[in-house]
């Protein structure tokens, strides 16, 4: 049975709601990372304040030894991480979403291939909730976002690929020459034809962005936007198309199992 995909985003808590998923015993810790390690679980390596990003693996975790991953195939990513003072790591455990800080992470050698070894974390959280759950769009039937860069350019938008839609917002994936998305903007008029379903017209608001390596080389830039004052119409589209491919999902799941 193949199971839902949890975006890895790092999520953001205040210190109460943080006590709710946290967990501080060490071998619990590094039982949940040996897991993903076995796993070969996907891993988002953030660092550069955030705003970059690279997808690696866990290789190996222990309570003494600490924590071994994969560098990244890019020498200058590699530099940078080095560099920073404060890595993000987010995977999956078990539908899950794991979450732990770095302060430094060191390029050494693992198994004869260059990885980062870094401390086995204080503290880690598990977070499991029901909201984390958005209706991923994976190519090749990925949706596409038309937008608009300035007021008045109806007939100029650039079209980006969505990577995940929900009722309160959309993810983009930019490649290295695309319309470039920066946090804080408001995009007017912007189109997403929902198979089936209808065309949404609606403005963005960009809250985050940040570059992505992935494991091949190349870059991308992944930008979070969520949709301003949608209308009852927008509302409504949306709902039904969620609905429509999470039925679509299930079904697909119960012929597969």
């Amino acid at each position: 049975m193949r199971s839902k995909e949890i975006p890895l985003k790092i999520e953001m808590f205040s210190s109460d709601e943080e006590n709710d998923f946290l967990i501080t015993n060490p071998r619990e810790i590094a039982s949940i990372l040996q897991d993903i390690a076995q796993r070969k679980s996907r891993v988002a390596m953030y660092y550069n304040e955030g705003n970059s990003m690279v997808l690696t693996m866990i290789l190996a975790a222990d309570e003494n030894g600490g924590v071994w991953v994969d560098a990244a195939s890019d020498a200058r990513d590699n530099r940078n991480i080095e560099r920073s003072n404060r890595i993000i790591l987010v995977s999956t455990h078990n539908q899950a979403k794991v979450q732990f800080i770095a302060s430094h992470a060191m390029l050494g050698v693992y198994e004869d291939a260059p990885a980062f070894g870094l401390a086995l974390p204080r503290k880690l959280l598990r977070l499991q909730r029901r909201d984390y759950y958005r209706l991923l769009t994976p190519e090749p039937n990925a949706l596409r976002c038309i937008i608009h860069p300035a007021p008045g350019q109806q007939d100029s938008g650039h079209e980006v690929t969505v990577m995940d839609i929900s009722i309160g917002g959309v993810a983009l994936v930019c490649e290295e020459n695309d319309i470039e998305l920066k946090p804080g903007m408001v995009y007017e008029h912007c189109r997403i034809d929902l198979p089936g379903v209808g065309t949404l017209e609606t403005a963005i608001e960009v809250k985050n962005a940040f570059e992505v390596t992935e494991r091949n080389g190349k870059v991308k830039r992944r930008v979070g936007c969520v949709f301003v004052k949608p209308d009852g119409t927008t509302t409504m589209l949306l709902q039904r198309y969620v609905a429509q491919m999470q039925q679509l999902q299930a079904s697909r799941i119960r012929t597969e199992a």
